[in-house]
């Protein structure tokens, strides 16, 4: 008989925790564990009662500034009742409990506390902080006091607005400076981080006993950027220094400690931000000018135009305009926007409406549309100038014959856009092409750009379908061509 080896898979969060408030409430504090296991520094895990009562851990973060005492995931594993009795006594009494103080895990020392996360009248979870008793004989009795009641406050806050909030607290980046500040805005704590950032601040380094408002945000220009139920977003800045300020509120307020703030310098980032917004109006002005100069030699050209006795000349002249006018047109766009990308609906819209004016007789009765999704399909700006002359190339042959010996007519051009291609399309209920048409041997020089820069530029294909109730023009661009 077979005997299956495969190991039971471990029970899933909704398995454990069947109530769907509780579950909400597991799944809120874990998006602030990580947050916590660096401002301690700890490992923090949570750990749910299953229906055999074993305590099984479902979520978990370790610190970045300092070794984890797991080598491996803790998720799934289940604790045991003969090594971990603070964990089961706290799942039974509902209370804060110390835990196992001293025990070596992998070579170093910790300490535990245990959280439980009481709901009515049963435990949901449980939250267990384990810090390496080596970070705490780095300070005096004092500063281990305040770290402790700070570190205590922040996980039961922390816990009290997950119940309501599913707001993610951000986890620290390197570099980040730690304070804490009591309620009458006294820094009661600095990490070496703080006291770095002090320095190149031209600040004492000894923040401690110092006020928040005269120390750091006096002669600086602050604002909030963002508000919500965990915490509050702040930029300090001066002609020297921008700092991102994060205030977390805790809970009670006191004169031990009143909330923790994470500053980070990012004054090379808004450095960065004001060389870029320079180089987008360089930019923008650069795509002015190009429109300009072409204009004026559309311009020229109209006049030269006007001067010319030959049909031919001014047929030739009017096409060389308005191609000139489409390339005007993107760089219209360009100099507008900040971004270097073009809307192709906007842009089709204004080429038929340009080329309806200079094609058609007036009293001629076309009716002309652009048919496309309310999204946005835009292209690089060298793509769309490719796009903008495809689009103009097809207008002008459209609109010049097919619809000879006629003064009615519908042409539309549809614009779509899926995962994997841009497509363009113009159909109309002209006359049709001759049947023997090859665009290669047959057409004049708007088909050999159109066949250029669709197959070359844009490394995209064209379908020709035509008879004589009319043509359709498909023109497909790979998405990766768009950039």
């Amino acid at each position: 008989m077979a005997v299956n080896t495969t190991p039971p898979a471990s029970p899933t969060l909704a398995d454990l925790v069947p109530q769907e408030g509780d579950r909400r409430w597991i799944q809120n504090m874990s998006r602030h564990l990580a947050f916590l296991a660096d401002i301690m520094p700890a490992d923090l895990l949570i750990y749910c009662p299953s229906s055999e009562k074993k305590l099984v851990v479902v979520s978990e973060a370790k610190p970045t500034v300092r070794e984890s005492f797991y080598r491996r995931t803790q998720i799934g594993q289940v604790a045991d009742p003969g090594n971990a009795s603070a964990l089961y006594q706290a799942l039974k009494s509902g209370e804060i409990t110390e835990g196992s103080v001293g025990k070596v895990v992998n070579g170093q020392p910790m300490s535990q506390m245990i959280y439980p996360m009481r709901s009515g009248k049963r435990t949901c979870g449980i939250l267990v902080v384990e810090r390496n008793l080596y970070e705490e004989l780095k300070h005096t009795e004092e500063k281990r006091q305040i770290y402790r009641t700070a570190i205590s406050r922040a996980v039961l806050t922390l816990m009290n607005k997950a119940k309501t909030s599913d707001v993610s607290l951000p986890p620290l980046q390197p570099g980040d400076a730690l304070l804490l500040v009591d309620s009458q805005g006294i820094i009661k704590h600095a990490t070496h981080s703080a006291v770095n950032l002090a320095r190149r601040m031209g600040l004492p380094e000894f923040l401690d006993g110092l006020g928040w408002e005269e120390t750091m945000v006096a002669n600086r220009e602050s604002r909030i950027t963002k508000t919500n139920a965990i915490y509050e977003d702040m930029e300090l800045l001066s002609p020297r220094m921008a700092l991102a300020v994060r205030t977390v509120p805790l809970d009670p307020a006191d004169e031990t400690v009143a909330c923790i703030r994470v500053l980070r310098d990012f004054t090379e980032l808004k450095e960065k931000d004001r060389e870029l917004a320079i180089k987008e109006t360089i930019i923008r002005e650069v795509h002015h000018r190009v429109k300009n100069n072409l204009q004026t030699v559309a311009g020229l050209l109209r006049l030269q135009q006007r001067r010319s006795r030959s049909s031919e000349v001014k047929s030739i002249l009017t096409e060389c305009i308005d191609r000139i006018s489409s390339i005007a047109l993107v760089h219209e766009y360009l100099s507008q926007d900040d971004v270097g990308v073009v809307d192709i609906k906007e842009l089709a819209y204004n080429l038929l409406s340009a080329a309806l004016q200079s094609m058609l007789p007036p009293d001629s009765n076309i009716d002309a549309r652009v048919v496309c999704p309310s999204y946005p399909i835009t292209l690089p700006s060298a793509q769309a100038t490719s796009m903008a002359l495809i689009i103009n190339e097809l207008l002008q042959n459209t609109l010049k014959h097919a619809f000879t010996g006629r003064k009615q007519g519908r042409v539309e051009l549809g614009l779509s856009l899926t995962d994997t291609e841009l497509t363009m399309m113009l159909c109309d209920n002209g006359i049709g092409l001759p049947r023997d048409f090859n665009p290669k041997s047959n057409g004049n020089l708007g088909w050999e750009i159109i066949d250029t820069l669709a197959r070359q530029d844009l490394h995209g294909d064209i379908k020709i379908e035509s008879s004589n109730e009319g043509t359709i023009i498909t023109v497909t661009i790979p998405v990766a061509e768009r950039g």
